[in-house]
Order: structure tokens, then sequence, then C-alpha cells
């Protein structure tokens, strides 16, 4: 009997001190009203951005044709004068113009020993070549004439 009273008072106490239900439907009932004014929010945020896009979408593209309308055709008359004075300022300029026979000379003359120098910088390039690769033959003939002095195996 004592038993059975101290398992009640411990049931009692328990049920006294586990607040988790009540915390649980608390935190609930927090997020469903945080979540209901958020969105309510947002949805004024929207309706206020669309109807300022409306508003300036109609107000400023009737100004921008207005003033289109208004400017573009100054600015195309304008640019075709600006275009046919340079056309006539490069027709001016481009005066074909020969070459003197001193000019003429003078830049055979460069390709000519331009071409030597390049002859001599390959054959100097390919006697460079031919001597690192007996060099390389030399080096290899006396490292195996020394394994084979020492006898080191392979």
């Amino acid at each position: 009997m004592i038993s059975q009273v101290g398992t009640e008072l411990n049931k009692a106490l328990h049920r006294i001190l586990d607040h988790h239900v009540f915390v649980k439907i608390e935190i609930d009932t927090f997020l469903e009203n945080f979540e209901l004014k958020r969105n309510d929010k947002e949805v004024e945020k929207l309706f206020q951005v669309t109807e300022t896009v409306g508003a300036l979408k109609y107000d400023l593209s009737d100004r921008c044709v207005a003033l289109g309308n208004k400017n573009l055709s100054e600015i195309s008359t304008e640019v075709n004068s600006l275009l046919s004075n340079v056309n006539a300022l490069l027709e001016k300029v481009q005066i074909e113009h020969q070459p003197s026979s001193e000019l003429q000379t003078a830049r055979r003359l460069r390709a000519e020993r331009k071409a030597e120098f390049l002859k001599n910088l390959q054959h100097d390039f390919q006697r460079i070549e031919n001597s690192f690769e007996e060099k390389e033959e030399e080096i290899a003939e006396l490292y195996s004439d020394l394994e084979r002095k020492l006898n080191i195996a392979k």
C-alpha cells in the first residue's frame, strides 16, 4: 500500500512537472502566428512592387517614346552628315603612294640580311645540337666504362 501511494505521488509529480505538451502547443501556436504575419507582409510588399512596376512601365515607356521620336531624327541627320564628312576625308587621304626606288632597295636589302641571319642562326643551332649529342654519347661511354671497370651490375 505504501509503495502504491509512492508510485501515485511519483505519477502526480511527473504530471505536474512535465510541461512538454504545453510547451509544444505554445511553440506551434507561436510559429503559426509568425508565419501568418510574415506571409501577410510579403504579400503586401509584392503588391506594392507590382503597383510600382506597373506605374513606371506606363509612365516611362510613354516618356521614352516621346523623347525618342523628338531627338532621334535630329541625331540621325547629324550622324549622316558626320558620316559623309568622314567618307570625304578618307577619299582625300587615300591617294595611292608608290614607294621610292631607294625605299624598295632598302627593303630588299633588309629582307636579304634577315634571310642570311636566319640561315646562320639555323646553322649555329644545328652545330650546337650536334655537339650536345656528341657530348651525351661521350658521357654515356664514360659511364659505361666506369661501370665495367668498377664491376657495377645494372
